[in-house]
């Protein structure tokens, strides 16, 4: 595996042999930004056509799939302010029976990954900017959600279709057996409403950047996530979040291929019990 590294001069201070360097190890010393190579990875300062295709539809879309539209955020649904919010933040895994409201569930969206501005693009096209920063405004991200108990919405697997708010039915019926065992039989499953779990279509941000565009990916998820902790506590709902999951069975429930697009990251979302 010695013959992956990049024999640059920051190596040579390495303590330890090649042969003994963990996947890890690999995975930092090959996406390290670099003077020689950083006009490569930062694209001169400028877009180029398909950096700006990207970003004018970093998104998937079911349309062929049954929608259920995502109702308007009420304006009394605003929380406590922000201060209040980040200071009360905190895993909860305390979950109840009861069932999300859709407007919870279309807040939590709104919240944490949906359309928050738009601007012109050179030839018509559209930038729409989310809730979470992104590296490029590439938004690698796809959410889709294993609905167990929200009113108003049949038990299954939805997307989030970002430029509509809507929630595209991908395959009808209880996830909750399937969830289970993908999640290491985490019993979080059978107990939240929905459990989100966040893709990444890795393309998206590796062809502008490259190999170190794996690690704005990472980054861009963490963003994400917080912003489901935060609008989940705004709420006064109990989030948790894991990444405890079997990556490839998770890739075949969502029907994508685990490697153009990947599940990164798994929450579950619920009503709230006792105090955490």
């Amino acid at each position: 595996m010695a013959e992956i590294f990049r024999r640059e001069a920051a190596l040579r201070r390495r303590r330890k042999p090649y042969a003994d360097a963990t996947l890890s190890e690999l995975f930092h010393e090959n996406t390290k930004l670099r003077r020689p190579t950083i006009a490569a990875v930062a694209g001169q300062g400028s877009y180029g056509v398909r950096e700006m295709e990207a970003m004018a539809c970093a998104y998937k879309r079911y349309q062929s799939y049954p929608q259920t539209p995502l109702p308007p955020i009420p304006a009394n649904l605003v929380g406590p302010p922000i201060a209040n919010v980040i200071a009360a933040r905190r895993s909860n895994r305390n979950f109840t029976s009861n069932q999300l409201d859709l407007t919870e569930v279309s807040a939590i969206m709104q919240w944490s990954y949906g359309v928050t501005a738009e601007v012109g693009l050179p030839g018509g096209a559209r930038q729409r900017f989310r809730a979470a920063p992104s590296a490029g405004a590439l938004y690698p991200a796809e959410i889709y959600l294993g609905v167990r108990a929200v009113k108003g919405l049949d038990t299954g697997i939805y997307h989030y279709e970002v430029p509509n708010a809507s929630l595209a039915l991908l395959d009808r019926g209880n996830p909750v057996d399937r969830l289970h065992e993908i999640c290491c039989d985490q019993d979080y499953v059978r107990q939240a409403g929905i459990v989100v779990l966040i893709t990444a279509v890795l393309e998206r941000t590796k062809r502008k950047y490259g190999e170190r565009g794996y690690r704005y990916i990472l980054l861009d998820i963490g963003h994400l996530a917080e912003n489901l902790y935060l609008a989940c506590t705004a709420l006064g709902l109990a989030i948790v979040t894991t990444g405890a999951f079997f990556d490839d069975e998770a890739a075949d429930l969502l029907g994508i291929d685990g490697c153009d697009e990947a599940v990164m990251y798994v929450a579950f979302i619920g009503k709230s019990g006792d105090e955490r």
